[in-house]
């Protein structure tokens, strides 16, 4: 396993999440996924159907319209699994910033494929 193919699956989920494509993201993520928000609080969902719904519920409001990488740093911890800590920005359709966060995306070899499993975010 190397780097490049845990970047690939991180830029698959921005760029599936980025033009709607919830099978982009189902390829991106384990299911059930698991959220520790920054205030504590765990999310799971069973499906990217789930995650969607949240997702767009809570970008909504704020006019998101994309995210991009700023930064990807994997670190590879076991032949299974991956820490990947990333930095990006979310931003309105004219490009304007809604904001700079921080996750940590555990990445895992499960059910045939390399995906997400889980993330600790600020944002």
């Amino acid at each position: 396993m190397s780097d490049e193919i845990v970047t690939g699956v991180c830029n698959l989920y921005f760029d599936s999440l980025n033009a709607n494509d919830l099978e982009g993201v189902t390829k991106a993520l384990h299911f059930p996924h698991f959220r520790i928000m920054a205030s504590g609080m765990v999310h799971t969902w069973n499906s990217a159907e789930d995650l969607w719904t949240w997702f767009t519920n809570r970008t909504f409001d704020d006019g998101w319209h994309h995210s991009t990488f700023d930064s990807i740093q994997p670190e590879k911890l076991t032949e299974t699994k991956f820490h990947v800590n990333v930095t990006f920005g979310r931003y309105k359709e004219d490009n304007s910033l809604i904001g700079k966060y921080y996750s940590l995306y555990v990445m895992t070899y499960d059910e045939e494929k390399w995906a997400m499993r889980a993330a600790s975010v600020t944002g």
